[in-house]
């Protein structure tokens, strides 16, 4: 992969020659110092001042140079190109480790926490279930290519449930936690090398951060719209920040990826530290994984992650929340 200087920002250390100019300051009290020998000032005074301003020079440019990096970078092309060798290892993923979540129901702030179980299925499969030793299932969230749900237990007993079929008429605020957004989060799908294909990405590179800045936009009514961003860490390649807007450009979901590991016997690495804060909600996940494979005994694999159903039955909740029905049943 080749890289190129930016245009920008020159490599560090390109201009070091050093310069010793004096300031407009410097000239001002010389003028002063020639005005006070005049009126009989002594000598030594006057060096003093002299000294003390004259000498003042501008530093070396590298002697200042700012935090950060200023060297090379390199094109969008070549940075999704590297962003996709390490997703692409990633057709499946299960991993395991632990949960905590806040979120709030009717008003009501519940706190669940307690063992995670991640599957991933590409493209469009998700399920995250959470355990108590002694409870057994007490949390989880889940997309199929259809349906995406989320269920609590036992304090609220209830699952929350739409069709992307009707996403455009949600009541997104009737769940407390979007388990479509949360798959977005995990970043590990395979980006779409049509770079002009909605919703497209556009890049620019964060100094201060060391970091690949991505944006997708995808075109509105009468504007273009942001709908994700994702900062990429510009050795690595290893997504650091998700944030995902609503229409008006509001954070919806942010999320800060961390510690990442390799997968199994892959070349691929994935984060095992995630913190996510949903704002207009207040709700929050933090997930801290401890293993990492590309599947366990198999799984998962087709018809490993199935919606449960419509039915409260079939959920072991007693209460059913459709967020896209027009009188939401609870």
């Amino acid at each position: 992969m080749e890289a190129r200087p930016s245009l920008h920002h020159p490599r560090r250390g390109a201009f070091t020659a050093d310069l010793c100019l004096p300031s407009p300051s410097a000239l001002r009290t010389a003028v002063i110092a020639a005005r006070l020998l005049r009126l009989g000032f002594c000598w030594p005074c006057l060096c003093v001042i002299a000294c003390t301003h004259l000498l003042g020079c501008k530093g070396s440019p590298s002697a200042s140079q700012p935090e950060g990096y200023f060297g090379v970078t390199e094109t969008l092309i070549d940075v999704v190109g590297a962003i996709n060798n390490n997703n692409g290892q990633l057709p499946t993923l299960w991993a395991k480790g632990d949960f905590e979540a806040t979120f709030s129901d009717r008003g009501r702030s519940q706190f669940v926490n307690g063992s995670a179980t991640i599957l991933v299925r590409k493209p469009s499969e998700f399920r995250l279930v959470g355990k108590k030793d002694i409870a057994g299932q007490i949390f989880e969230l889940g997309t199929t290519r259809d349906e995406y749900w989320m269920i609590v237990r036992p304090e609220a007993d209830t699952m929350w449930w739409g069709s992307f079929e009707k996403l455009a008429t949600a009541d997104s605020a009737l769940i407390p936690i979007q388990p479509d957004l949360l798959s977005e989060v995990l970043a590990v799908g395979d980006l779409n090398t049509d770079l002009t294909r909605e919703p497209a990405p556009v890049m620019r590179f964060n100094n201060d951060a060391d970091a690949y800045m991505f944006v997708w936009i995808v075109r509105a009514q009468s504007k273009w719209v942001a709908q994700k961003e994702v900062w990429y860490d510009r050795e690595t390649k290893h997504p650091r920040l998700v944030l995902l807007f609503d229409v008006d450009g509001r954070i919806v979901l942010r999320a800060y990826l961390s510690k990442h590991q390799q997968v199994g016997e892959t070349n691929a690495f994935v984060a095992t530290e995630y913190d996510l804060l949903f704002p207009d909600r207040q709700a929050k996940l933090k997930l801290s994984l401890n293993e990492l494979k590309l599947e366990n005994n198999g799984v998962p694999r087709e018809g490993s992650i199935r919606f449960p159903g419509p039915n409260a039955d079939n959920a072991g909740v007693s209460n059913v929340v459709r967020i896209d029905d027009q009188s939401p049943a609870r």
